[in-house]
């Protein structure tokens, strides 16, 4: 049995990595409808998002490219999450590891008090991260670290560019094609990149890193423990997060330790996770494989605050 999320999600994920040429006609097909040209000097590479925020890509790649032709929400669901916490919470801190070109960190002005952190492994994304930063309202708040997040400091890693889609760079695992760049990475926890101290403090935060979402967060324990509460958002993906040799219901354990989580369930639907089992997930959308996001709370106050109807 199939559901319209697994299989959406399952087809597009073998589109980029298994038929590349595929992928990039249709996203040049995009392009040409949009803007009449496929002459890369009349495609710009810059684009202006809802909140007026200007956003930067490389309109050569082709996720760039999809921001382009999406202007900029090609993940509506987690800009509208976010938009909204940022408004209704004024965190003290953000927290966006796997900036990617920063469709969700640049996606909303935030509280003159916030202190507002992005963290992307991929060294190719940087300039465009930086510009979108300098054109921020906020950009004085904003700090980018260009490093591999983890759960221990100072291990070698082997982190997997991929030039085809830059949103499926990874540390979990090689795409099929065959446009990967290869490179040596040292690890770093979050708890080690963020000094201040959290004490009392409110944090925002959104993990989408292709599978190493357990990694990241078990290195970011010391502000689960130390804050006043956190929200948090990451992508789930059961293929990658295997592939990485972390065991599912571990992984659900540790979240469950620490939050209460809120699940999309296959109507794009907020489910609160009454049972921490894989198999309980697989239930409910009725296939071996899912891929959806989950909303993490400390506190089940914050998703009472934001209006979210959770079923």
């Amino acid at each position: 049995m199939t559901t319209k999320v697994s299989t959406r999600k399952t087809f597009l994920l073998k589109m980029w990595e298994d038929y590349p040429r595929a992928w990039k006609f249709l996203i040049n097909f995009g392009i040409l409808l949009k803007y009449k040209t496929l002459n890369i000097n009349k495609i710009p590479n810059r684009i202006v998002l809802p909140s007026s925020n200007i956003l930067y890509v490389n309109s050569e790649e082709n996720r760039g490219r999809a921001l382009l032709i999406s202007d900029g929400m090609t993940q509506k669901r987690l800009t509208q999450f976010w938009c909204n916490a940022v408004e209704v919470m004024r965190p003290d801190l953000t927290i966006d590891v796997g900036v990617n070109y920063g469709e969700c960190i640049f996606s909303t002005i935030y509280p003159k008090h916030t202190k507002i952190y992005g963290v992307e492994a991929n060294r190719n994304l940087l300039p465009y991260i930086k510009k979108s930063k300098e054109a921020h309202p906020n950009k004085s708040q904003i700090t980018i670290f260009n490093i591999f997040a983890a759960d221990k400091d100072g291990e070698e890693k082997s982190f997997y560019v991929d030039k085809h889609w830059s949103g499926t760079s990874s540390a979990s695992y090689v795409p099929a094609h065959n446009m990967v760049e290869k490179v040596q990475v040292k690890s770093i926890t979050i708890d080690s990149v963020i000094k201040e101290n959290v004490i009392d403090k409110t944090i925002l935060f959104k993990v989408d890193v292709e599978g190493y979402e357990a990694f990241v967060l078990k290195g970011m324990k010391g502000l689960f423990e130390k804050s006043a509460s956190m929200l948090g958002f990451i992508e789930f993906n059961s293929e990658y997060i295997e592939k990485t040799g972390i065991g599912i219901n571990d992984f659900m354990a540790f979240l469950t330790n620490y939050f209460t989580i809120y699940i999309y369930n296959k109507n794009d639907r907020i489910v609160k996770a009454s049972h921490s089992k894989y198999e309980d997930l697989q239930n409910m959308f009725g296939s071996n494989y899912i891929h959806t996001d989950l909303i993490l709370a400390t506190d089940e106050k914050l998703i009472d605050s934001l209006g979210l109807t959770v079923e």
